[in-house]
Formats: structure tokens, sequence, C-alpha cells
């Protein structure tokens, strides 16, 4: 398993802003994260204007319901906002790089367009509202599918402090793979201690719902043996993920008997990083971008970094 190695050094953080608490918490955790990696700290911003269409003869027409001078009033407004946010961060780190974007449209179609040369994306889960908010659903979905970066969903409960761990939910999967060897080298560059874990579940499909009994072998002997395949695997990632150059990372696995959901949610803390794959194998229940991976985003109480 080749690791992945992460992106240049001048590939900035870059984080959506919509103006609401959550989003200037995930400010602050980009800005945690942006300074511990040495990289640039960007800030975007996107705003929609009300438009009038056209019926009738004027059918097709399109404009603005706003006069120039509101529209220039509502621009001002979001670069206010930036620049205030701006002006904070560099109160507190004088020696960290800040850039501003501001946009005007779809959030999804701009965070994109700003993170072609972003080392990765940071987004708060909750916003000021869903008319235009950057809040988890369609956006995060959208960003979180479409990103050629990996995506940083923080919900309200994460803690700045830098003594946790990342975690990583692994499968075996190519994709799940490639989380591992993004979630080393972003240990290695936030110098955290890395935990594997790996969940599997036992197959009550095989049981006889007459008999309520299991049709093949023994019941502790399957379980042992999936536990031992979850172990085997749990153990080849991390000795992969050790020949590499940061092996100085500390790396420990778990295997738990579940779904990757509540096994990943059970493993992570406030403090912690949560990274897995957007694709994997279905056999481990492991984390899908969609179901599964949104509901660790809506329960974990942890930062959860998805990697394509």
């Amino acid at each position: 398993m080749a690791t992945q190695s992460s992106a240049p050094a001048d590939h900035p953080v870059l984080v959506g802003i919509d103006g609401s608490a959550n989003a200037e918490n995930a400010m602050w955790w980009a800005v945690d994260i942006a300074l511990a990696s040495n990289r640039p700290l960007r800030l975007l911003t996107c705003y929609s204007l009300p438009v009038m269409v056209g019926l009738g003869a004027a059918a097709g027409y399109m404009g603005p319901m706003l006069t120039t001078e509101e529209i220039r009033d509502i621009d001002a407004a979001n670069r206010k906002m930036l620049e205030d946010l701006k002006a904070k961060v560099v109160a507190a780190h004088s020696d960290l790089e800040v850039e501003l974007f501001i946009d005007q449209g779809s959030p999804a179609t701009a965070i994109l367009k700003a993170s072609e040369d972003a080392a990765m994306i940071v987004m708060g889960t909750r916003g000021v509202g869903s008319a235009h908010a950057l809040v988890l659903g369609s956006v995060s979905y959208a960003v979180a599918h479409r990103a050629k970066c990996p995506v940083v969903l923080i919900p309200e409960t994460a803690e700045r402090t830098s003594g946790g761990r990342v975690v990583i939910g692994v499968d075996g999967s190519n994709s799940s793979n490639r989380a591992a060897a993004w979630g080393l080298h972003f240990a290695e560059s936030v110098k955290r201690p890395v935990e594997l874990v790996s969940a599997w579940q036992y197959p009550y499909a095989a049981m006889s719902p007459e008999i309520g009994m299991v049709m093949g072998p023994d019941v502790e002997e399957l379980r042992h043996a999936m536990q031992r395949d979850a172990r085997k695997l749990a153990d080849q990632v991390r000795m992969h993920l050790s020949v590499d150059e940061h092996s100085h990372v500390s790396i420990t696995t778990d295997v738990v008997e579940g779904s990757a959901t509540e096994a990943l949610i059970d493993h992570s803390r406030t403090n912690d990083v949560l990274v897995v794959g957007s694709r994997s194998r279905s056999v481990l229940a492991a984390a899908l971008l969609g179901g599964t991976t949104l509901a660790l985003a809506h329960r974990s109480k942890c930062p959860v970094a998805i990697v394509h």
C-alpha cells in the first residue's frame, strides 16, 4: 500500500465562512491546523442575490431584484465580515498568511472553485440558515462528494486542543488505504498519534429465522474468525504505514464488534480528528460517502475528515 503524500506546503487550508458561530469555530480549528502544518489560511464566503424572472412576453429574462447600490452594500458587508475575521486571526497570529475570497452564486461551486489548489477544505456543520448558509446537507454533501482534496467537517462540539489523536477507520478498501495514508501525513504535520479502528459485524443473515440457529459454522467459531480477519486487516495497515518515513508517529490499532459508525464515534473524543475514506467495502460496514459518512458528521463530537 503506497502512502499518499500531503499537498505541497504552499497549498492553503480553505475555510467556508457564512457568518455563523460554528463557521467561526471551524475557522479557528483551521487556524491551528494551518499553523501546525505551516500553511496559509484561506477564508471564503459566498452570497446569492434574489433575481426577478420574466413571464409572458418577457419569459426567459432574469435580472437582479436589487439596485446596484444595494448589491454593492451586500458585497461590502460580506467583505467586511471576512476582513474582521482576518483581523482577529492576524491579531492572534501575526505570522500566519491569510487570504480572502468572496464570490456570488452557489456556495458549493464557490468552495470547489477556490479549493483547486487547497490542501483541505474546512466547513462547520451548522450554519446561519438553510437558505444561504454553508450548512451540513446539500452544500456539504456536494463539496464532500466532488472535492479533489480532503473535506473536514467541524461540529459545534469540536475542541481546539492539540492533545487529541487521529482516529482512522480502516476496512481494506483502496479508499480506506488512501485515507489511512493521508491520516498518517496529517498526524505527522500536527504531531498527533494515530489509532486505526477496524469494525466487524456478525452476519445475522446467516441465522435461520424458523429455528433461530446458525446454518453452517459454529457461532463462536465464526465470530472468532471474523475478529481475527479484522485484527489481521488492522495490523496489515499499521505495518504498511510503519514502513513509511513517518514511522516515528505512534500507531495503535483497535478492533470492535459492531457498526463502523458506532465504533468510530465511540473511539473518538472532542479533541480528536476522525478520518474516513469516501468509498469503502460494504462487507465491513465501513464509511460510505452518503448515509454512514454523513451520519458520522452529524453525530461525531470531533472533526470528520473525508478523504478521496
